[in-house]
Protein backbone atom coordinates (compact mmCIF):
# COMPACT_ATOMS: atom_id res chain seq x y z
CA UNK A 1 0.00 0.00 0.00
CA UNK A 2 1.28 3.40 -0.50
CA UNK A 3 0.01 6.68 0.97
CA UNK A 4 0.54 10.44 -0.75
CA UNK A 5 -0.63 13.14 1.22
CA UNK A 6 -2.07 16.37 -0.35
CA UNK A 7 -2.42 19.61 1.52
CA UNK A 8 -5.41 21.07 0.08
CA UNK A 9 -5.09 24.14 -2.67
CA UNK A 10 -5.90 26.71 0.28
CA UNK A 11 -2.89 25.33 2.31
CA UNK A 12 -0.97 25.94 -1.06
CA UNK A 13 -2.25 29.71 -1.47
CA UNK A 14 -1.42 30.28 1.73
CA UNK A 15 2.17 29.49 1.08
CA UNK A 16 2.92 31.23 -1.81
CA UNK A 17 1.82 34.35 0.20
CA UNK A 18 4.32 33.66 2.72
CA UNK A 19 6.95 33.41 -0.43
CA UNK A 20 5.54 37.34 -1.78
CA UNK A 21 4.14 35.62 -4.73
CA UNK A 22 1.05 37.81 -6.32
CA UNK A 23 -1.88 35.44 -4.89
CA UNK A 24 -2.49 37.40 -2.26
CA UNK A 25 -5.04 39.54 -3.79
CA UNK A 26 -7.07 36.11 -3.92
CA UNK A 27 -6.66 35.32 -0.56
CA UNK A 28 -7.60 38.69 0.58
CA UNK A 29 -11.14 37.82 -1.59
CA UNK A 30 -11.82 34.94 0.39
CA UNK A 31 -10.61 32.47 -2.26
CA UNK A 32 -8.68 30.50 0.52
CA UNK A 33 -10.85 31.44 3.27
CA UNK A 34 -11.99 27.95 3.80
CA UNK A 35 -10.85 25.23 6.28
CA UNK A 36 -6.89 24.08 5.30
CA UNK A 37 -8.13 20.45 4.52
CA UNK A 38 -6.71 17.81 2.37
CA UNK A 39 -6.72 14.48 0.85
CA UNK A 40 -5.05 11.01 0.99
CA UNK A 41 -4.87 8.85 -1.87
CA UNK A 42 -4.53 4.95 -1.54
CA UNK A 43 -2.53 3.02 -4.58
CA UNK A 44 -2.04 -0.82 -4.18
CA UNK A 45 0.35 -2.34 -6.50
CA UNK A 46 -0.86 -5.95 -8.21
CA UNK A 47 -3.98 -6.28 -6.46
CA UNK A 48 -5.61 -8.53 -9.09
CA UNK A 49 -9.15 -10.28 -7.86
CA UNK A 50 -8.56 -7.57 -4.68
CA UNK A 51 -11.88 -7.47 -2.34
CA UNK A 52 -12.74 -4.43 -0.87
CA UNK A 53 -11.03 -2.70 1.68
CA UNK A 54 -12.83 -0.98 4.65
CA UNK A 55 -10.79 0.86 6.95
CA UNK A 56 -10.70 4.19 9.43
CA UNK A 57 -8.21 6.76 8.12
CA UNK A 58 -6.35 9.54 11.46
CA UNK A 59 -5.56 12.61 11.50
CA UNK A 60 -3.38 12.87 14.39
CA UNK A 61 -5.84 11.15 16.94
CA UNK A 62 -9.15 11.94 15.06
CA UNK A 63 -10.88 8.91 13.17
CA UNK A 64 -12.02 9.79 9.62
CA UNK A 65 -13.89 7.09 8.38
CA UNK A 66 -15.01 4.45 7.78
CA UNK A 67 -13.93 4.19 4.37
CA UNK A 68 -14.63 1.53 1.50
CA UNK A 69 -12.81 0.81 -1.51
CA UNK A 70 -12.10 -1.19 -4.26
CA UNK A 71 -9.08 -1.59 -6.10
CA UNK A 72 -10.20 -3.51 -9.06
CA UNK A 73 -12.03 -0.90 -10.12
CA UNK A 74 -9.39 1.45 -9.97
CA UNK A 75 -6.01 1.50 -8.62
CA UNK A 76 -5.63 4.87 -6.84
CA UNK A 77 -8.31 5.74 -4.32
CA UNK A 78 -8.55 9.48 -3.02
CA UNK A 79 -10.45 10.24 -0.22
CA UNK A 80 -11.24 14.00 1.40
CA UNK A 81 -9.80 14.85 4.86
CA UNK A 82 -12.99 16.11 6.93
CA UNK A 83 -10.58 18.01 9.69
CA UNK A 84 -8.20 20.50 9.44
CA UNK A 85 -4.72 19.02 9.51
CA UNK A 86 -2.82 21.83 10.64
CA UNK A 87 -4.58 21.64 13.96
CA UNK A 88 -2.38 17.72 14.14
CA UNK A 89 1.06 18.57 13.30
CA UNK A 90 3.28 17.88 16.23
CA UNK A 91 4.93 20.88 17.23
CA UNK A 92 7.96 19.34 18.23
CA UNK A 93 9.02 17.34 15.70
CA UNK A 94 7.04 18.95 12.86
CA UNK A 95 5.26 16.20 11.42
CA UNK A 96 2.14 15.20 10.75
CA UNK A 97 0.97 11.57 12.03
CA UNK A 98 -1.60 9.50 9.60
CA UNK A 99 -2.95 6.11 10.55
CA UNK A 100 -4.11 3.50 8.64
CA UNK A 101 -6.31 1.18 10.46
CA UNK A 102 -7.53 -1.55 8.15
CA UNK A 103 -10.88 -3.21 9.15
CA UNK A 104 -12.28 -6.61 8.78
CA UNK A 105 -15.97 -7.86 7.80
Amino acid sequence: VRLHFAPGEAWAQSMRIRKGKKTEAKVEHGAASGPMKGSLRLKIGDCGDAMPLKFNLFVGGVRQGPFECNFAERTVQEFQLDVDWRKHVEKKSESLCLRLEVLSE
